[in-house]
């Protein structure tokens, strides 16, 4: 049966009025519907703005100006940006269990992830692109005022040898927290152990082997461990340390 579902939200900056026609008992949609219901009234939208969402093989639009929202059922008409992925990772991202950002980490950026962001064929950026891309990624995925973003080692995905959640990107800043568990070797793979810009680790708990620049050293809560631009770095857990390490990370500067 298909029935038109009608929704109108007061919101500090204006209404919301959705209307879409689809079938009943969808959890997919009604996820989303709840996504874009929280959008309507997010700071963050300043302008027109319209993009993609798909959910296995099923597309969705995203319309949205200042104080309004709304979703309708298939592709987006004029090319533009979109996020996509599976019901699972949707489930994932709106339970809380996952941020819309730690649902997208990756360790390159070849490797697949549970949610994940192309442009559709024909779409031209513009120079503020990516700034726009991460802003949206971010703030339509994340509900609520203020924006939330839970973290520990429940709410984390392996990328780079450990666990990973994701707290905010912009260009030239990422955050984030990990949780190093016995066995775990983080940035292993040669190819993972530089970056292009300064990194600063946090160790809030716990303790680990560390090499940074060739030295060998224990890195250990209550410090914080400066790693330059180009210098190589890797932390790992003997499989019987019978304890974990968690902390926090921080990347900035030119290609962050």
């Amino acid at each position: 049966m298909v029935f038109v579902k009608r929704i109108l939200l007061s919101t500090a900056a204006g209404s919301l009025l959705a209307t879409a026609a689809f079938a009943q008992d969808d959890p997919v949609r009604d996820q989303l519907q709840d996504f874009v219901a929280d959008y309507a009234s997010d700071p963050y939208v300043t302008g027109s703005q319209s993009f993609g969402v798909r959910i296995d093989d099923r597309w969705f639009t995203v319309t949205a100006t200042p104080g309004q929202a709304a979703l309708r059922a298939g592709e987006p008409p004029e090319p533009t940006f979109y996020f996509h992925g599976d019901a699972a990772a949707l489930d994932a991202v709106h339970s809380g269990r996952w941020s819309g950002l730690t649902a997208m980490v990756k360790e390159f950026s070849t490797d697949p992830a549970p949610l994940d962001m192309d442009v559709m064929e024909g779409f031209q950026p513009t120079e503020s692109f990516l700034e726009d891309l991460l802003g949206t990624a971010f703030h339509f995925w994340n509900r609520g005022q203020p924006e939330v973003i839970p973290f520990g080692r429940d709410h984390t995905r392996i990328s780079h040898g450990a666990y990973t959640g994701v707290f905010y990107y912009q260009p030239g800043f990422r955050s984030g927290f990990f949780n190093v568990r016995p066995g775990q070797h983080v940035n292993e793979n040669p190819d993972s152990q530089t970056n292009p810009f300064p990194s600063l680790f946090i160790i809030s708990e716990g303790w680990a082997h560390g090499r940074i620049n060739g030295r060998d050293l224990i890195i250990e809560e209550g410090n914080a461990y400066f790693v330059p631009a180009g210098q190589d770095h890797q932390f790992w857990l003997p499989d019987d340390a019978g304890h974990e390490v968690n902390g926090f990370l921080f990347m900035f500067g030119d290609g962050a």
